[in-house]
Formats: structure tokens, C-alpha cells, sequence
């Protein structure tokens, strides 16, 4: 794959340079690990998102999916751009309000919410607040008759085609229509919104079109038995990017078994956002109008159509060994177990940032520092000859790296935003002392 597929070039030294910064003198400068963020490549992802969407459905908002990277000064840019948040958890609601973000502008989602998690959402006014359960509702009826304050309130369903599981009201067998007439007895609970989420990391629009039709079809349905107009429909986010797939079982038995390298992505395989947009827009549009229907307010979520491809994470070679057969193996100082979980299960590139256009000589099982086989980087991957003092350059680390990172015995490494040159820390490298600062001794 080409570095300028994530808009990187290369400096007189030959090191990969991303807005300006040299990532080698990231590395050496605010130390190994190091996550590096592209602040124009956040803000451009999401103006190129919002437009999508609102030159064809003007009455469209964009809400930022904090459990994909939930990195307050990430976050804070989307922010900044007018981006509105969306969470799943307590954690994540009290952040929104650290980062100053008013109960307007949230969608507050997820499982399984407590009646303290449901009485915050309405004490603060949120936009939309998406029931999922029929013991979620009994607990959102105690806490709003209690409070006698009024919600708005969205209901999460069970969804035709893609991610199904625990998630959402299944018409079919949770008696939804109950469900409905028990929030439409309470005086303060405004029915207004239906949710649906189908996915990660979706390249192609058909399980939008597929949903939306079922969702249409229920809104219609909706109005015809309680007389109630659905205004705003959330379709969650899902929506892939072209340099990062999700390995199949067989590419991933390969890897494992054989340390065979899977197929990078083919780019032109994932549909643009602006196709996206434009299937979602047209099928919403023509099932309004089949079924006689206003058209709702559209909610979408992305996470990592927004900050995927403007996050790296910076690894420094340290050792290399060599075992029978020839088989190669190189030590970084960060591995899959504790800071690149999503290696797991994606292909996602990398890049030698201080030889970055050198060819691939040999392969080399790349592992981090746990004392675990399973701690890998990559495995069977090609790459130049590497030595200690080498920096990779993991691309797309935007999405996942940072919500699974754990400090499996070594601290989770910092972050810095770089914008125009400069680079700034955001997030310090965690320290001992925060590792225990929860432990009584």
C-alpha cells in the first residue's frame, strides 16, 4: 500500500512525515509508544461527512460515537466542529459534560441502562434517549413519573439485516407495540425517535437499504396504531473506510497457523461516504413516500469514518532474533495484548516511518512485550530489514486502539495532535502511579 493513501509523505531523511512532524522524532521526543493524531484529517473527515449527508437530507446531524476513541482531546476537536456526542455508558455521558457539551447535543445510547444512568438523561435534557429493553422502559417510567420532567425518548430495534444479538426490541418476540402503549400512557415520555444499529466496519450501503425499509415500514405502522408521528430516525453508524477490512475465519486460521500474511484492503471495495449518503437519502425518501410518511430528522453515528485514518500508533523496534528454519522475530515495545487489540481481527498496514520506501527483503513475526506467543503485531509480515531502533508506523489507529488498550503490565502510551508543524501532547503517558491509584495498600 502507498503512504499517500493516508496523505503522508517523506522528509530528506527518508522518515515519514505526517502534518508537518517527522513520526521518528515523535517517537524519540515524547516516547515509545505514542499515538499521533492528524488534527486536518479530523476536522476535513468530518465536514466531508456532515456534507454528505446534508446536501441531500438538509434536517441530518452527525453525532460522534465516543466508545470507537474516546480520547477527551480528539473528541474536544469534533466538538469544536459542531459535532454532537454519542455514549453508551455513565463514563461516557459524565465526559461529554467535561468537554462541555450541552444535554442537547448528546444521543444517549447502550445497554442495560440503571435508573441513575436514566435519571442523569433526563435531568439533562438529551436529545434522544434510545430504550432498548422492556426492563429499560419499566425503569425509564419510575424515574420520568418520579421526576416529572419530560424526554424524548427513541426505541432500539431489533434490526433486520446486520448486527442483531442483545441489542433492540425484536418485534417479532418483545411485544414492542406493548412496549410502545406503556410509554405513551406516561404524560412527560415523548415517543419521538426509532434507533437501529447494523454494524463496524460496513464497506457497502445494502444492510442500510435492507433496514431502512424495515424501519419505515414500522413507523408507518407506529402512526396508523397510536396515532404517534416517529420525527427522528437514528441509524447508528457502521460505515467502513478503505484501508482497514475485517480479517475472514479462514484469512485469520492462515495467519495464526501459518503466519500467512492476509491481502491488504482493495480501496475501490468500500463505497464512499458520499454513496453512502446517497443510498441511505434515496431509500429513506422512497419509503416516505410509499408509505405516506413525513421524512424524519436522520441521526447518523460514525466512529471511525471520522477518526480511523488520522490516528497512528508509533512502535520502536528494540530486538531481533533469529530461530531455526531462519524464522525472524522482532521485539517492539508495545504489542496486540495491551495496546493494538484490533490487529486481532483487522488488517490494518504498516509502515517502516524511518525507511518507509524501502522494499520487503524477509518476513518477520513482529511481537510485543508480553511474556505471551499470542502478543503479536503482525505475523509472516513482509517488511525491509529491521533493526533495533526502527519505528513502525501502524496506520488507522483511530478507531478501537485507544477504548481496548489495557495496562497489562506497562503503562498505556500518551498521545499528541499535530496540526501545522507542530506537535502537542493531549495525553500523557500513563505512569505507575496511575496504574494503582485506584488499590488500597
Amino acid at each position: 500500500m502507498d503512504i499517500r493513501q493516508w496523505r503522508l509523505t517523506t522528509n530528506k531523511q527518508g522518515h515519514l512525515i505526517s502534518e508537518g512532524c517527522d513520526l521518528v522524532m515523535l517517537a524519540k521526543e515524547f516516547g515509545s509508544p505514542l499515538h499521533s493524531v492528524s488534527v486536518s484529517r479530523l476536522r476535513k473527515n468530518y465536514h466531508r461527512f456532515r456534507k454528505a449527508f446534508q446536501n441531500l437530507h438538509p434536517q441530518s446531524s452527525v453525532y460522534y460515537s465516543y466508545k470507537t476513541n474516546c480520547i477527551p482531546g480528539v473528541i474536544r476537536i469534533l466538538h469544536e466542529e459542531g459535532c454532537g456526542a454519542e455514549v453508551i455508558s455513565p463514563y461516557e455521558f459524565w465526559l461529554s459534560e467535561q468537554l462541555g457539551v450541552d444535554g442537547s447535543a448528546v444521543i444517549y445510547n447502550g445497554v442495560n441502562k440503571s435508573v441513575e444512568d436514566l435519571t442523569r438523561a433526563v435531568e439533562r435534557d438529551v436529545r434522544l434517549l434510545n430504550v432498548e429493553s422492556p426492563a429499560e422502559i419499566e425503569r425509564l417510567i419510575t424515574v420520568v413519573n418520579r421526576l416529572a420532567k419530560p424526554v424524548n425518548v427513541g426505541i432500539r430495534i431489533y434490526p433486520a439485516a446486520g448486527w442483531k444479538a442483545q441489542f433492540g426490541l425484536d418485534p417479532a418476540v418483545d411485544n414492542l407495540f406493548a412496549a410502545i402503549a406503556a410509554l405513551k400512557a406516561v404524560e412527560n415520555i415523548n415517543i419521538c425517535g426509532l434507533h437501529v444499529h447494523i454494524g463496524s466496519g460496513l464497506k457497502q450501503p445494502a444492510y442500510y437499504r435492507k433496514t431502512l425499509r424495515q424501519i419505515c415500514e414500522l413507523m408507518a405502522e407506529i402512526r396508523r396504531q397510536f396515532k404517534i408521528t416517529i420525527t427522528n430516525l437514528d441509524i447508528g453508524g457502521g460505515y467502513g473506510v478503505p484501508t482497514v477490512k475485517t480479517l475472514s475465519i479462514s484469512e485469520v486460521a492462515a495467519y495464526k497457523l501459518f503466519q500467512k500474511s492476509p491481502k491488504p484492503p482493495v480501496a475501490e471495495d468500500c463505497a464512499s461516504i458520499e454513496k453512502f449518503a446517497e443510498a441511505i437519502v434515496s431509500t429513506l425518501q422512497e419509503e416516505c413516500k410509499k408509505h405516506d410518511f413525513p421524512l424524519p430528522n436522520l441521526i447518523l453515528e460514525p466512529g471511525r469514518a471520522l477518526t480511523s485514518d488520522a490516528q497512528m500508533l508509533l512502535v520502536t523496534i528494540q530486538e531481533i532474533k533469529v530461530r531455526r528454519k531462519g524464522l525472524k522475530y522482532a521485539l517492539a515495545d508495545g504489542g496486540m495484548q495491551n495496546i493494538a487489540f484490533p490487529l486481532s481481527y483487522e488488517y490494518h498496514h504498516c509502515f517502516l516511518a524511518n525507511r518507509p520506501l524501502s522494499a520487503a527483503t524477509d518476513k518477520y513475526n513482529i511481537m510485543g512485550t508480553l511474556c505471551s506467543p499470542e502478543d503479536f503485531l503482525y505475523r509472516g509480515w513482509p517488511m525491509p530489514e529491521l533493526q533495533p531502533g526502527d519505528v513502525l508506523a501502524i496506520m488507522d489507529a483511530g478507531a478501537y486502539f485507544n477504548s481496548f488498550a489495557n495496562n497489562f503490565a506497562y503503562p498505556r502510551p500518551g498521545v499528541v495532535l499535530l496540526e501545522n508543524g507542530i506537535a502537542k501532547q493531549t495525553r500523557k503517558p500513563e505512569e505507575y502511579q496511575q496504574m494503582i491509584a485506584a488499590d488500597i495498600f
